[in-house]
């Protein structure tokens, strides 16, 4: 017990990710964003007779977020909970497994490795609007995407913890639909809010906005517009979601101790 107690962090975050190597949470990952990337190349323009007023923005990077982002995490987190139950071990992650890790840190290690592979998604989406941008298509800048994809991580970062936790004590339909469901429901619904900064999903929507020229909506921003600059709501919409994601990630490693422990 004491020496699983004494293996550094690294050393669990590596079976996290040994296990998922040929797993089903990195082609999610991978494969979610590339249907938005092709929308992204189609309403660009670079095809000749294609192309929508910031089609870039509104296709490929608020098509990706308001939409297929929180399936795509919710299938990541689903897939990092069940991954154990599945796994075909190999050897050297036979031996990985074998390692004596406290409950606590195999939490915390399932929920960082989840929330890298949501950002590592979003990076996704980047380098396709950087490519484009690079073709000379009219798409948000590299540092403005890189912003908002560090934004849209932090902001949907509670879902990780959320969905970690409702798959492992309820099952994967719950903890595909209901994380998905209140991500979708309460963004849609409350983007439009005067108090959006106070609930994560319209963060969500509503912080990027100034950085990609696109509102919540779809449509591209107009001169003079409320999240056509990014305010001091932004930052407090952002500091909100990532203590919400903080204290449920907290809630969750208590949990998950103790149930482990029983």
């Amino acid at each position: 017990m004491m020496e699983a107690r004494t293996r550094p962090f690294f050393s669990v975050f590596r079976a996290e990710v040994l296990k998922g190597r040929r797993g089903a949470p990195r082609k999610v990952a991978l494969i979610a964003p590339l249907p938005f990337c092709a929308l992204g190349v189609l309403s660009s323009g670079v095809i000749s007779g294609t192309g929508a007023t910031g089609g870039v923005a509104t296709y490929l990077w608020n098509f990706w977020y308001v939409l297929m982002m929180p399936v795509a995490i919710a299938l990541i987190c689903v897939s990092v909970a069940n991954i154990d139950a599945r796994q075909k071990l190999r050897s050297e992650l036979r031996r990985v497994l074998a390692l004596p890790f406290p409950p606590a840190r195999t939490w915390w290690a399932k929920v960082c490795y989840a929330l890298a592979l949501a950002f590592a998604a979003n990076l996704a989406v980047l380098v396709c609007s950087t490519a484009l941008g690079a073709m000379g298509v009219d798409a948000p800048g590299f540092a403005e995407g890189l912003a908002a994809a560090t934004i849209l991580t932090v902001a949907s970062s509670w879902m990780v913890p959320a969905a970690l936790a409702l798959t492992v004590r309820f099952g994967t339909l719950a903890g595909i639909a209901i994380p998905v469901l209140l991500q979708l429901g309460a963004g849609i619904a409350l983007y439009s809010s005067a108090a959006w900064f106070a609930f994560p999903p319209a963060t969500t929507l509503c912080a990027v906005s100034p950085l990609l020229g696109v509102a919540p909506s779809g449509v591209p921003l107009e001169a003079g517009e409320a999240l056509g600059a990014f305010g001091w709501e932004a930052v407090v919409g952002i500091v909100v979601a990532a203590v919400l994601f903080a204290v449920l990630a907290w809630a969750g490693a208590t949990w998950f101790s103790k149930r482990e422990a029983a």
